[in-house]
């Protein structure tokens, strides 16, 4: 993940890092494997900020919404296991 684009998601970060950090989302969510860097990093733990679990969250569920047919069998039981098991 684009680690300064995170850093926009801190309540009291600038106006601009909050910009980057929106529109880098905005790109995972467009992205057709944006989803699988966001369920690894859930999976994993990789982060514990709340704000960047949530975006996350968010793009696993824009995946769900508008794409979830045209993923492949393990594809779909992947995002299920990821939402199923416990945030670290």
């Amino acid at each position: 993940m684009d680690e300064q684009a995170l850093m926009g998601l801190n309540p009291n970060a600038d106006a601009c890092y909050r910009q980057r950090a929106l529109a880098y989302f905005e790109q995972l969510k467009a992205s057709l494997d944006g989803w699988e860097v966001c369920a690894e990093a859930l999976a994993k733990g990789v982060y514990s900020d709340d704000h960047v679990k949530f975006f996350c969250f968010q793009v696993l569920e824009h995946q769900i919404k508008f794409r979830h047919g045209s993923l492949s069998a393990a594809q779909q039981q992947l995002i299920r296991e990821t939402l199923m098991k416990p945030v670290p």
